[in-house]
């Protein structure tokens, strides 16, 4: 049951949460990932039956009826191919209750297996948060590039680089303090990633604040209450890219999503 709002808590804050929560608790979600392999040029995965391989255009998969690998919902007895664009993951195949994927990260593809359900999906009941705080409700200005800019950002994982977009800067005060932070577009929506002192000890290592287009003079209002974990936090097998690394608020941020403890 959700608590009522506090008056310190907007309405519509309460209800982000609840969204939040519902999204990784889906069934074959966040929460239920069990597995992430780059393809070879030709081989086996670990626990998959059939042949797995790839090419600079796309992956392909070798298997038997008898192998229990479904493809659009048919049992496999033959090859699939796939492909998908660079950040792109899109639906592959099933193995009883998991859920194959295939992703581009860095030119490179690889699967993802997801689970119908697993015991952190079923425990979760929310993420660790800081209490609201209106402080960190600050208006901040955009200030959009020439051109949007590609850029390459490390990840989570040690063996992967990507490259995003960035689309302008914004600047903002926060502790007395000119912050200056570049906002990209991962997925949908111009955003943040950002680090701060708290990351590590209270927040994990960086985290990520989305905000609706500038105005007309290019103002944007940034509320830190909606900072949110990566997918990292919650599984080992996420592909998350980092901030740019001067993207760093110089003050703790002590609004949004905490380290969660899983």
């Amino acid at each position: 049951m959700t608590e009522p709002a506090r008056p310190s808590e907007p309405a519509a804050w309460q209800e982000f949460r609840r969204k939040r929560v519902a999204e990784l608790t889906e069934p074959h979600g966040w929460l239920t990932l069990r597995g992430f392999y780059w393809l070879p040029t030709e081989g086996v995965l670990p626990g998959l039956p059939g042949r797995w391989g790839a090419n600079a255009e796309g992956a392909w998969l070798e298997a038997s009826a008898l192998d229990g690998l479904y493809v659009d919902g048919a049992p496999l007895d033959g090859r699939s191919e796939r492909t998908v664009a660079e950040t792109g993951r899109v639906p592959w195949a099933t193995l009883d209750d998991l859920e194959i994927e295939l992703l581009n990260r860095g030119g490179r593809f690889a699967v993802r297996l997801r689970a119908e359900t697993t015991p952190e999906r079923e425990a979760l009941t929310e993420v660790p948060i800081f209490d609201y705080d209106e402080s960190w409700v600050i208006e901040g200005r955009y200030t959009a590039f020439a051109e949007p800019q590609h850029v390459e950002v490390g990840t989570i994982r040690p063996d992967l680089r990507q490259r995003i977009w960035a689309f302008g800067e914004v600047e903002f005060t926060a502790g007395d303090e000119t912050q200056k932070l570049v906002a990209t577009s991962i997925r949908s929506g111009l955003g943040v990633e950002f680090y701060d002192p708290t990351n590590g000890v209270e927040t994990e290592a960086w985290r990520q604040l989305k905000f609706d287009d500038p105005d007309p003079e290019g103002r944007v209002r940034l509320d830190f209450n909606y900072a949110l974990n990566m997918w990292f936090a919650f599984t080992p097998y996420a592909t998350c890219p980092a901030p740019l690394p001067d993207n760093r608020v110089s003050v703790a941020v002590r609004a949004g999503e905490r380290r969660p403890t899983l």
